[in-house]
């Protein structure tokens, strides 16, 4: 028999996605323990007072994790969204920040190599030559700045080595999907390295768009832009991909100090996001979301963006307790979107906006020890995001009087019966399908015609509806761990916000209003971490957090403020590792005071920001890996969450939840992992297997029946060949194996006047990928 060189698996390792298996080898199968920097400085995991999860870059590597959606797929208790790179929504433990206002903070911080990019537009980047991830649970005000109300994170990508490394993956898919991921890394001399790497996607969408087509409400092939100009608009597809992505690292080093350099670029370009209607069928088909749509903008249905970053980190060692390091970044994004609201091949509202920022940051921190018992940071960083969005909207004028005039018809009919989306149902969902039937039936002839001509390209131009934000925010934090005890750990520490929040609204161009206000609050942090032995720790921890106070102007009425969201957070947990088995688990608990809930103003687009109450989540997680034999490991991960409104919600609104679920927040998450290598011949093979599954979730915390999804299980599995002294291996894989079909959102813009609309989650992708490594 041959010998087998080493094989990375990756299972659950100390909540880590990192465990190696080694076939056919003498020594034994181990799992790596993980060294994270979550707390400014190289700690073990096992170290970190903190719930967190850990996915290492081979993981990511092995598995094609290209997009950070799919880690929803192995974390417990975390959902993540990117059905566009224009508006992701990150979930961890019940609670979500999917506002899509430029005046709000996410509550969720995400941090690329070490700068805050939570703004969404700027949130979805592409995954490739990535070191790890680290996904932090809890308020982490110490760790992760003014965003990270509900947790953080943080992707760290490869950083230059002193030695010649390249590599190469090729992938074709049955959508006609090509990959293409390259890395190079080149020491120039004993001081500087290079490290190139990009990643090139197209695939085409899997829901087709047959607007515009012969067969659709508007067979003439053309409809009206923004502009008031005719564009042809046939042909298209709906959730797709197209991304060129390349990032360019130089990393000189000289012992006591070291200068990081890099500069990246992202350009996106994919088809629309399939926003199906559940009321307005295409012409000739249905409305199913997983069948073929007809919206009408047809192929003009597209995100575009690009993404620019500039940064840079020195680091000075004065000696081996005194560390000090200076960072700064620009980042440069301008994205704009085609999207039809009531996901139909009508003109109800069809809309479209640009969203442009300027993100500047600098910051710096002094890491330090003293003696052999105290440790930790203290530093100040400043954040700048100045954004623009102007949004228009193209309506027809005949429908959308219409379907006013029935709408204010069928509310005094019907006045048990809500169609919003956002408000809570008192009626049966028996009862609001029949009322939605008779508003859209408002909307075409007896003989199913619709009531105007769609092939006339008769379109009102409203807007544009322009949002401008400017953010600052400036913060001093300290840190300080100390060790009571050789085993009893206490960890303390607290951030100075300081920020100033400005807003402006022009409407039409003609209506224009102001608003700035200035804040600030301390947050605190108090951790314990107590090592058993040296493979056993319980920790403790709790954390204050917040989210930013929202500054709007309106042109038509008051300035509002909206208060800031206050969280407190606690977990107490332990985590384990003896090189074959590590497992973590976790209980939590957190309360909310003057929770933010955002919903969309039908007549501007604008993504309005109000308080609702308060509201208390409790919760437990666990993670597991074990590496059963050379040749075999297994693991797994378990959520499980009760997330609910208290029942102290403003009573009586439209934002009456008390008792009801969070949205995106199944009460059981989990997901299994199999991984198995063996010989045939001269060949390895790795074979894997992963299966995660969710229980119901609400996409609206409404929690109408209508807009959820059912419990699903969803299986990708793959198999490697390698020859064994071959640097070349091929892969063929399949995710979603079985071809489940599930959703991913409903309800959105047109459930905001009583039309939602359905987004189908990824159907079975099956394909093939080569690897290359010199």
């Amino acid at each position: 028999m041959p010998k087998l060189s080493k094989l990375k698996y990756g299972l659950m390792a100390g909540c880590a996605l990192t465990t190696t298996v080694v076939v056919a080898q003498e020594n034994a199968s181990r799992i790596e323990q993980i060294v994270v920097t979550a707390q400014q400085r190289e700690q073990s995991v096992l170290d970190v007072p903190v719930t967190m999860d850990v996915i290492q870059g081979e993981f990511l590597d092995r598995t094609s994790t290209l997009e950070l959606d799919d880690l929803s797929r192995f974390l417990p208790n975390v959902v993540i969204q990117e059905q566009g790179v224009s508006l992701p929504s990150f979930n961890i433990r019940g609670i979500t920040d999917d506002t899509a206002a430029v005046t709000a903070t996410p509550r969720i911080s995400v941090y690329q190599d070490g700068f805050d990019i939570s703004k969404k537009t700027v949130s979805s980047v592409a995954l490739y030559d990535i070191e790890r991830i680290e996904v932090l649970k809890g308020a982490q005000p110490t760790l992760f700045g003014a965003a990270a109300s509900n947790g953080a994170v943080t992707m760290l990508s490869a950083r230059p080595v002193q030695e010649f490394d390249a590599e190469g993956r090729l992938a074709f898919n049955n959508l006609d999907g090509v990959e293409f991921r390259g890395m190079v890394n080149v020491p120039i001399n004993d001081v500087w390295a290079f490290r190139l790497a990009g990643m090139v996607r197209d695939q085409d969408g899997f829901i087709e768009n047959t607007a515009c087509s012969a067969g659709s409400y508007n067979p003439s092939g053309t409809i009206d832009d923004q502009n008031g100009v005719a564009q042809s608009c046939a042909g298209g597809d709906l959730n797709g991909n197209n991304l060129d992505a390349l990032r360019a690292t130089l990393l000189g080093d000289w012992g006591e100090t070291s200068v990081l350099v890099r500069a990246s670029i992202e350009d996106n370009d994919q088809p629309g996001i399939s926003f199906k209607s559940g009321s307005i069928a295409p012409r000739n088909g249905d409305t199913s979301p997983f069948s073929d749509a007809e919206l009408g903008l047809g192929s003009l249905l597209r995100i575009t963006r690009d993404l620019e970053t500039f940064d840079f980190a020195v680091t000075h060692n004065f000696n081996d307790n005194l560390q000090w390091v200076v960072d700064g970044y620009v980042k440069d994004v301008e994205l704009s979107e085609y999207f039809d609201a009531d996901g139909s091949g009508l003109r109800i509202q069809d809309n479209f906006f640009d969203n442009n920022a300027d993100l500047h940051g600098y910051g710096t921190r002094l890491i330090f020890s003293i003696g052999d018992r105290f440790e930790g940071f203290v530093g100040y960083n400043e954040t700048h995001d100045e954004s623009t969005l102007p949004f228009i909207q193209m309506v027809d004028p005949v429908l959308d009087a219409a379907l006013d005039a029935r709408r204010a018809e069928l509310d005094v009919m019907f006045p048990n019966v809500t169609l919003d989306s956002d408000q809570v149902a008192t009626a049966s969902t028996a009862e609001i399908t029949a009322v939605r039937q008779m508003l859209v039936d408002a909307l075409f002839n007896a003989d199913g015609t619709p009531i105007s001509d769609q092939t006339s390209n008769s379109t009102s131009i409203n807007g544009p509806f322009v949002f401008d934000a400017d953010l600052e925010i400036r913060s001093f934090f300290a840190e300080g761990s100390y060790a009571l005890t050789d085993q009893l750990t206490v960890t303390a520490g607290v951030r100075f916000i300081d920020e100033t929040r400005f807003s402006r609204d022009t409407f039409f161009g003609a209506f224009s209003a102001e608003a700035e206000a200035d804040f600030d609050d301390v947050l605190p942090r108090l951790s314990l971490n107590y090592a058993y032995n040296d493979n056993l720790s319980l920790y403790f921890n709790y954390a204050e957090g917040r989210r930013s106070p929202v500054v709007d102007a309106n042109p038509f009425g008051e300035n509002t403020v909206v208060n800031a969201e206050i969280v407190d957070s606690f977990d107490v947990g332990a985590k384990y590792f003896d090189g074959n088995l590590s497992f973590t688990t976790a209980l939590f608990a957190y309360t909310y005071q003057d929770f933010q809930q955002s919903f969309t103003n039908i007549e501007t687009g604008e993504s309005v920001t109000v308080t609702v109450g308060d509201s208390d989540m409790y919760g437990f997680e666990a993670t597991l890996d074990y590496a059963i034999s050379d040749n075999l490991s297994i693991g797994g991960s378990l959520g499980l969450l009760d997330a609910e409104f208290d029942n102290n919600t403003v009573a009586g609104s439209r934002f009456d939840y008390g008792g009801n679920t969070f949205r995106l927040a199944p009460d059981t998450s989990g997901a299994l992992f199999f991984r198995y290598g063996f010989e045939v011949g001269s060949y390895a093979l790795e074979w894997e297997l992963i299966s995660s599954y969710q229980s119901d979730v609400f996409f609206d915390n409404s929690n109408r029946p209508e807009l959820s999804q059912d419990a699903y299980w969803i299986t990708d599995t793959s198999i490697k060949f390698r020859p064994d002294s071959g640097r070349w291996t091929v892969e063929l894989y399949a995710d979603n194996l079985f071809d489940e079909e599930f959703l991913i959102d409903a309800g959105n813009t047109g459930g905001g006047f009583g039309l939602p609309t359905f987004v189908a989650g990824q159907p079975l992708i099956a394909g093939v990928r080569f690897y290359a490594d010199y």
